[in-house]
């Protein structure tokens, strides 16, 4: 290769380097912090679930803002030789480099806005927006419901782990017939007829149909309505109208981290609540969470895992093949964001200033 055809080369290696800016930048890097952002997430948010099991203090840390400078650097050199007894020498070297420089924005959930997102009762009117957005009103009302017309989903849960199994069947039994109307399209959760507040208004076409009347029945409602009003309470007597009491978000988080399975080791060395059912026996929580919500531990850091975090010597898993348990993880997040005021992945801006 001769100097000319070198010089040639070295020269459009660093013109071509001018061509790199903004666009390229986003392209190469927002995938990537995409990707990280929702996995780590997901694991504060599973790591929290943990903490809550073994009645440690959780604590969210979100990600505000994504700043990141990108800097290109080239530089050239040459060089020349004039020897007296052999020919003349050139020499030419370019260098091309580039460094990125993120910096990253943390804002801890804590004071008056913690109380707002985390201790404030779930607002009603999201549930039903949510229900109505193709999420399962069983799965939906089971992790925010704590009673309906007097009728208690575990209010218990939605502390600390209690040491006696908590009041649930009932409830679960609602739903199940709830879930089989919504899944044939014979109720409808919105709007009252008159326009004001929520109800919930069965298909004319329900009145006989078995889940119909076995779910009026367990909520005392009258047989000879078509809809029954939404009211917030603790109790309600039936008749026209369903009362219901809604968990917080740490009160939902609660009753969802019953269903992180210790280590054996730490339920014997009494790191966490040994719950005993209504015979004296050890409570199985499945019995409760059964196709809601089940994190698996492990001694070793799994393989299989759709999230899994390292706590207290141990790790902490939701399988990638449990649909379930992963379908009302979705669900928390969501509600997170919403109760938060912003819908998933906003909140993290990412900026880029490019220095050549």
């Amino acid at each position: 290769m001769t100097n000319k055809t070198l010089a040639l080369l070295l020269a459009a290696l660093l013109l071509s380097g001018c061509a790199y800016h903004g666009p390229d930048a986003l392209r190469m890097t927002r995938p990537e912090y995409n990707v990280v952002i929702q996995q780590t997430n997901d694991q504060e948010l599973l790591l929290n679930l943990v903490r809550l099991k073994y009645r440690d203090t959780p604590y969210f840390l979100s990600v505000e803002k994504v700043a990141s400078s990108l800097e290109f650097s080239r530089g050239l050199s040459a060089s020349a030789a004039f020897p007296e007894s052999a020919d003349n020498s050139f020499g030419l070297a370019g260098t091309i480099g580039f460094a990125e420089k993120p910096t990253l924005f943390y804002s801890p959930l804590e004071g008056e806005k913690f109380v707002r997102q985390m201790m404030t009762p779930l607002p009603l009117d999201t549930l039903i927006l949510l229900a109505n957005s193709g999420w399962s009103v069983e799965r939906v009302f089971a992790v925010t419901l704590q009673a309906m017309n007097g009728i208690k989903n575990a209010p218990t849960a939605s502390g600390p782990t209690p040491s006696r199994e908590p009041e649930f069947r009932d409830f679960r039994a609602a739903l199940r017939h709830l879930r089989a109307l919504q899944v044939r399209k014979r109720v409808e959760l919105g709007r009252s007829p008159e326009g004001a507040g929520l109800a919930l208004r069965f298909d004319r076409t329900a009145s006989s149909d078995p889940d119909a009347v076995a779910f009026r029945q367990m909520l005392k409602l009258d047989p000879s309505l078509d809809h029954y009003r939404l009211t917030p309470g603790l109790s309600g007597s039936g008749g026209d109208s369903i009362t219901v009491a809604t968990r917080s978000l740490i009160g939902t988080m609660n009753y969802l981290s019953q269903g992180v399975e210790p280590p054996p080791i730490d339920l014997a060395a009494g790191r966490v609540t040994h719950t005993l059912d209504n015979a004296n026996q050890a409570f199985d929580w499945q019995q409760m969470l059964t196709g809601i919500f089940r994190v698996h531990p492990s001694a070793e850091k799994p393989d299989n895992a759709a999230v899994a975090v390292r706590y207290r010597n141990a790790w902490f898993q939701i399988l990638d093949n449990d649909l379930d348990t992963k379908a009302t993880f979705s669900l928390l997040s969501q509600l997170l964001a919403l109760q938060g005021g912003m819908t998933p992945g906003q909140g993290a801006a990412i900026s880029y200033s490019i220095s050549r």
